[in-house]
């Protein structure tokens, strides 16, 4: 079964502003590969994708793949695994001068499951709640 997992929107208008976003798949599977597949987003607006990368990941191996994220103000991460039995991925920016910028660190534990909200989503909506309006109080 596949999953696919988000950074989530991620701003990048900083002045620490990275350039480019580091993808990292650790395999600890004793036997099986994974099978790795990667768009990156921009969010400047409407939601496009700028860069697809796809890769394969033996058992007890490490592989990653780099994006430029140059100018691009905000941006989502997406990595789809075709198993996540004993995978770990974790997504880094780095600035111009290569150092890294904490606030675009994300581990497996902060990656939200895009397969898994859907599903969570699509289960508990009724007709009734979808179409409740809420009244903002002032």
């Amino acid at each position: 079964m596949s999953i696919i997992y988000s950074t989530g929107p991620v701003e990048n208008a900083a002045a620490n502003a990275s350039v480019s976003a580091w993808i990292k798949v650790l395999n600890n599977h004793t036997t099986q590969q994974v099978k790795v597949e990667i768009t990156l987003y921009s969010l400047n607006g409407a939601k496009k994708p700028l860069a697809d990368t796809s890769f394969t990941v033996s058992p007890l191996s490490s592989e990653y793949d780099v994006l430029d994220v140059t100018d691009v103000l905000q941006y989502e991460v997406e990595i789809r695994l075709d198993h996540e039995e004993a995978v770990q991925v974790s997504v880094w920016g780095k600035d111009a001068n290569a150092n890294l910028v904490a606030a675009h660190r994300f581990i497996t534990a902060e990656l939200q499951s895009v397969t898994s909200a859907a599903n969570i989503r699509s289960k508990t909506r009724t007709p009734a709640s979808h179409k409740s309006q809420k009244r903002r109080r002032t």
